[in-house]
Order: structure tokens, then C-alpha cells, then sequence
């Protein structure tokens, strides 16, 4: 935005809102612990004894950008010694009624985090059972219809050994918070590939499209929260802080800021929060997802092989094909930029991999002075030569970008971005394995946004899912859910001149065992408010554990 023109970004409380939703952990291990209340005022002592564990966004984002600049120093190899190990927490519709009131809990601003994730609104997101009467939750591993945990607890590390010390102090304990402590009903260590830092057990990888965020660290002197790249001299247009990266206002993640509007991206006020300490706090979305590694590369390679035959997917292959039906390669590289063959240089250039979009050819960015670019890889003209990446492409149906979707603009599109924060679970499936091996592998995705009705079910239940939205094409094949589990994809040519396809799934290939909606308050209101009238344990107590590993690890990007 121009400035003089542009409104003026809010000075976000970065030391009172927790560090995972803005800043992001990005550890290679992560394991996320639930837990339910047994007597509350044991549950207040245990909350009084965590709390100084819980680490702040301010904390979190000083580690990353130190982490980042001794890696750039390093010309992007892992800096040796550079550990960090953090934790943070969240509360059910329940969790907080136990520690409040019921009616508080209900105030909280979002009537699905309310209901809760149970069998009505696992069924609106489409999860299935072996008949619509059963309850989809029925088998799952946590969470669900009458087994929802009152705490979701997040630690994680640059080195499990770190962890499983952290995890170890800070667990409810009899012996620490009373006979009646808080109990952990289901833990699972989550962690990066070893094989493939940084991508999810399909083989592709994950976590690249990330949105920026409008706000300041600081006015003294004025920091931003996302670093910006780009000039961006139109106010009428979607403003971005580096390519493909727009900037969304922070009342879209977190309570209490200004949101984004649909209609032309200005800044709205935010709503009265019916409790003041419901401000900073954030709504997480927890979905325990198991993923048909081999399925997956079944239907891949046989579909394929049907697909080559015909005049438009001469010479298509496996790997190919999934890239149309991601909307990236393996490495990351996008399809519409790279449309035949992956591109690992792509892939691996921040300024490069995420800048393309969906409803007319990409512009060159336009950078600020003194940014080192690279910008060699043909851009992507999707506006002239489109559609390159299927409208039912994994990457389109959960972000259409420019694209004017069934909902409205552009900007629309903004109101619905969450942060992603999943990490992947289980070994992964040898790459000479004939079958499915039986071990259960999968993804713990973990979002953040202000509205779990607007953002997170509205991206699952009205565009993954459906078949005409945002836009015709098809489902998302890759998480999209339909009651005969079938799904279906229109996929263009390869072949110039020739006629695109219609690809239809057999099976679901990613099924939810797990799950829950949970709100992660500010520090603030976990220590004032959800932890109060109770006396504080006389127990050491430290933040972030911060340590020289004993050997370097690869990090998560």
C-alpha cells in the first residue's frame, strides 16, 4: 500500500500471545499431548506450574530470525548449536467452562468451537462412518463425541532428548498438583522426515504458501511482524510482503485486532469480545490425519499408465500426475510455473516458489531496494496459457488466490487463510516397500484462525469437498471427503492442443482418527483468569530450554 494511503498496521502484543500461531515452532519434533481435568483446583495448580513454560510469540520470532541469520551466514547449512524447545497450550469448549463457567466458555465468538468437534460436525466436514447413523468419532484415537480432552498441550524440539525432559517436568503429576491432578489420556510424537526434511509422507512438500500478516513488533522503533520484500504501490490491490505471500490483518488469526474485509481488503474493526481476555487468543483446529501412503501411489502410477495412452498425456507419468493433483512437485516447485518437469531451484527460492497466481499471467515482483533476488524461472502465465494447475488441484481449492471464487473476490479469499502448523507422524513407507507395510503413518494438522466456521470449515465442507467450488474443476482429491469416498478431477492436457481428462478416485486416501477445536489464550488469561484463585507451587520453573545439541540436526523450513 502507498504511503499516506495505507491504514496504519496495529502494534500486535507479541509478549502475550502465544508463539506457535503467529511466529510458528517449525521443530523436528513435536509431540502433542491431551489431557482432561479431574478436580479443578488441582487443574489451577498444574495450569500455575506450566504457565511459565509457555513460550510467547516475541520469543519464538526472536529464535527464528536468529536461526534464519546464522543459516544465511553459513550459506544455508544448519547452524551447530542453535536449540530451542517450546511449549504451548490449549483449551476445549469444556476445558474452559471447568475452569470459568459454562456461559463464559459459550461467550467465546464461534458456535462450532462451542458444539465441538463431535459427531454432527464431524459429519459436516464430511467424515464417514461405515453408515450415516454411526458417529465418525467412534473410532478415533483422541477426541470425538464424549471423549473430548479439556487441554491440548504442544512441545517441541530441535532434539528429542530435549523434549522428552521438557515434556516430563511439565505433565500433571499426582505427586507435584495433588491426588486429584489433571490426567494425559492420549500423547503421539510427531516429527519431520528424516528421509525428506520438510515434507509429508505423500512425498510432497509441505508448508510453503504461508500468508504475512499486517502488524508491527514495535513502533520504537517500527518493526514489522511479516518482513516485507515487495513494493506495494496500489491500495486498491492485495497487498504482499514478498511474492506470492499476501499480507492478511491480524484480527483474521487472533482476537481483538482488525480483520480483513471480503469485499476490498481494508482493515475492519474488530468486534466486542463478550470477556476482555478472550483478546489475543486464537482458535486451533487439531485433526489426527492417518494417510494410504501406498494407495495413494497406487491409484498414481495406474492412472498414469490409462492416462498415457491417450493423445493429451502423452508420456505422463506418476510423478507428474500428482503434481497436477497437489498443484506442486515433490520438491515444492509449483505446477504453474514449472509445468512439465520438477524444478528443484524453484523449489528451493523463497522469493520464487509461492509467486504465481491462478486467474491471469504473474507480473514480476516488483522488489524493494537492496533485496537479493534471484529471479531466473519462467513465470507463470496462467491468465494466457491457463488452466495450467486443475481448478481441482489441492493448492486451488483451498486458496484460488486472484481468482474470483463462488463467495466473492479476491479479497475474500484472504478471510479464509489459516496458519498451518502440522508435522507429519509415523515412520515413512519404504520406497521398495510392494504394499502397504501396516504401520500407521500420517500428518498432525494443527491450524490457527479466528473463526473455526469461516476459515477452517468453510476451506473443508465448502470448497475441498464440493465439486464446483471456489470454482468448476472438481473435488480436492487429496483431502476432499464425499460419503462413497469416490472423488473426481479434471485434469488439462499435457500435450498442447489436445483434450484434458476426468481422473476419478477409488478410495479416500487420507481419513481423520482424531481431532479436536480448541482455543489457545494469551499468557495473560491462561495466568490471570483460567489458572487464578489458587496458590502457585513452590517448584522451579524455567522458559524455553536452550542448549548446544550434541550432534546438528536438519530443521524444518
Amino acid at each position: 500500500m502507498a504511503p499516506g494511503n495505507a491504514p496504519a498496521e496495529p502494534v500486535v502484543d507479541v509478549d502475550d500471545i502465544q508463539g506457535n500461531i503467529l511466529a510458528g515452532f517449525n521443530k523436528d519434533h513435536q509431540r502433542l499431548i491431551a489431557i482432561v481435568f479431574r478436580g479443578i483446583p488441582a487443574a489451577k495448580r498444574w495450569l500455575l506450574r506450566v504457565v511459565p513454560h509457555i513460550n510467547s510469540t516475541r520469543e519464538v520470532l526472536a529464535f527464528n530470525t536468529l536461526f534464519k541469520m546464522a543459516r544465511a551466514r553459513r550459506g544455508g547449512q544448519e547452524p551447530i548449536g542453535l536449540v530451542a524447545t517450546w511449549t504451548n497450550i490449549a483449551f476445549s469448549h469444556d476445558g474452559i467452562a471447568k475452569l470459568t463457567s459454562a456461559a463464559i466458555a459459550d461467550d467465546l465468538p464461534d458456535p462450532s468451537f462451542v458444539a465441538g468437534l463431535t459427531k454432527a460436525q464431524s459429519q459436516f466436514l464430511g467424515d464417514f462412518a461405515a453408515s450415516p447413523q454411526d458417529d465418525p468419532t467412534a473410532e478415533w484415537v483422541v477426541g470425538g463425541t464424549g471423549h473430548i480432552p479439556d487441554v491440548l498441550m504442544i512441545v517441541a524440539s530441535d532434539r528429542v532428548d530435549q523434549l522428552v525432559a521438557l515434556a516430563a517436568e511439565i505433565i500433571p503429576s499426582e505427586q507435584i498438583d495433588g491426588p486429584d491432578a489433571p490426567t494425559v489420556v492420549w500423547q503421539e510424537l510427531g516429527e519431520t522426515r528424516t528421509d525428506l526434511p520438510g515434507h509429508e509422507h505423500f512425498g510432497f512438500r509441505d508448508g510453503v504458501s504461508q500468508p504475512g500478516v499486517f502488524g508491527l513488533v514495535s513502533k520504537r522503533p517500527k518493526a514489522v511482524l511479516t518482513p516485507r520484500f515487495l513494493e506495494n504501490p496500489d491500495p486498491t490491490t492485495v497487498a504482499f510482503a514478498k511474492p506470492g505471500q499476501p499480507l492478511v490483518w491480524p484480527g483474521n488469526f487472533v482476537l481483538g485486532y482488525p480483520s480483513t474485509n471480503r469485499n476490498d481488503g481494508t482493515p475492519v474493526d474488530p468486534a466486542p469480545l463478550k470477556q476482555p481476555w478472550f483478546r489475543n487468543g486464537s482458535f486451533l483446529v487439531f485433526r489426527r490425519l492417518t494417510q494410504d501412503v501406498a494407495g495413494f501411489h497406487r491409484f498414481l502410477r495406474d492412472t498414469a499408465a490409462d492416462l498415457a495412452q491417450t493423445p493429451g498425456f502423452t508420456g505422463l507419468t506418476p510423478e507428474h500426475l500428482g503434481a497436477q493433483l497437489v498443484g506442486r512437485w515433490p520438491s515444492g516447485a509449483p505446477i504453474s510455473r514449472a509445468p512439465q518437469q520438477d524444478d528443484t531451484s524453484l523449489a528451493a527460492d523463497s522469493l520464487a516458489n509461492n509467486d504465481f497466481l491462478f486467474g491471469s499471467d504473474t507480473p514480476p515482483p516488483d522488489y524493494l531496494p537492496g533485496v537479493k533476488h534471484a529471479g531466473a524461472f519462467p513465470p507463470a502465465m496462467e491468465g494466457s496459457n491457463g488452466p495450467i494447475c486443475p481448478h481441482a488441484a489441492h493448492i486451488f481449492k483451498v486458496n484460488p488466490r486472484d481468482l474470483a471464487s463462488d463467495v466473492g473476490p479476491d479479497f475474500d479469499t484472504l478471510t479464509r487463510r489459516v496458519f498451518r502448523r502440522g508435522i507429519p507422524f509415523g515412520p515413512p513407507l519404504a520406497q521398495d516397500s510392494p504394499g502397504d507395510d501396516g504401520v500407521e503413518r500420517g500428518l498432525h494438522f494443527i491450524c490457527y484462525q479466528a473463526s473455526v466456521v469461516d476459515q477452517f470449515e468453510f476451506l473443508q465442507q465448502h470448497w475441498a469437498n464440493a465439486e464446483g467450488f471456489p470454482a468448476t474443476g472438481g473435488n480436492d482429491t487429496i483431502i476432499g471427503q464425499r460419503p462413497d469416498r469416490k472423488r473426481s478431477a479434471s485434469i488439462p492436457p499435457i500435450v498442447t492442443g489436445q483434450q484434458g481428462a476426468a481422473v476419478t478416485t477409488p478410495t479416500q486416501w487420507v481419513k481423520p482418527t482424531g481431532g479436536g477445536y480448541f482455543f489457545a489464550p494469551s499468557l495473560s488469561a491462561i495466568r490471570n483468569v483460567l489458572a487464578a484463585d489458587s496458590p502457585a507451587p513452590d517448584v522451579a520453573s524455567s522458559r524455553a530450554v536452550v542448549s548446544p545439541p550434541r550432534r546438528p540436526e536438519k530443521k524444518r523450513g
